[in-house]
């Protein structure tokens, strides 16, 4: 099981960086723009606009908008960033894949392991589908797809459905701390992927070669 951004393509923070150099932003402008990201939100709290965003709710129209307002105090009045529209917004625009997890997903695929990615995602963002192995996966859960992300126990709960396996034989690699706590408390094997992406496949490899693995 596999994420897309920080796993099977670069990071989306180094994306969004350059992205954001390109645009001449300051680093204000970040926690302005992803802040939300990896708030919790709690039963019956409001989500943040983002989180509808990736869930396919909203378009990512209204949340450059949302966005202009945000970064409105950081940039000076002839400032390029000004008037962005939703098709400047794309940090995922030329990022980089990572053929060593590519070649992880295609052998795991090869070995009669089911396959899976698992993304927060936004609907707008599909560019990175041309650069993964698609044809290695048995699904494809992108949350603005299915209405729900991660760290969310139901798009867990959809995903193991969807490979046909017990939580304990899924091996899940993602970028992101909060999202691996909420799939190894659901009761998934995970496994971090830090800048050392290397060192991530060949743990991977390791847990899958012993067996225990019935997912990938």
């Amino acid at each position: 099981m596999l994420d897309v951004g920080g796993v099977l393509v670069e990071s989306p923070f180094v994306s969004a960086i350059r992205w954001g150099e390109r645009w001449q932003l300051p680093m204000e402008a970040f926690g302005a723009i992803f802040g939300e990201y990896a708030r919790a939100v709690e039963p019956g709290e409001e989500p943040p606009l983002w989180h509808e965003v990736e869930c396919g709710r909203v378009p990512l129209a209204d949340f450059v908008v949302h966005m202009g307002e945000a970064l409105d105090h950081l940039l000076g009045a002839d400032h390029p960033a000004r008037g962005l529209a939703a098709d400047d917004f794309n940090p995922f625009a030329g990022a980089a894949g990572h053929p060593q997890v590519a070649q992880l997903a295609r052998d795991a695929a090869a070995a009669g392991l089911g396959t899976a990615i698992l993304t927060n995602n936004v609907r707008e963002w599909g560019s990175w589908r041309e650069i993964v192995p698609l044809d290695a996966f048995d699904h494809v859960v992108d949350s603005s797809e299915v209405g729900l992300r991660k760290p969310d126990p139901a798009i867990y709960e959809l995903t193991t459905t969807l490979l046909g396996v017990e939580p304990g034989s899924v091996l899940f690699l993602d970028d992101h701390d909060g999202n691996l706590d909420a799939a190894a408390e659901y009761g998934w094997n995970v496994q971090l992927v830090s800048t050392d992406v290397d060192a991530a496949v060949e743990a991977a490899r390791s847990f899958l070669e012993s067996g225990v693995g019935g997912g990938g």
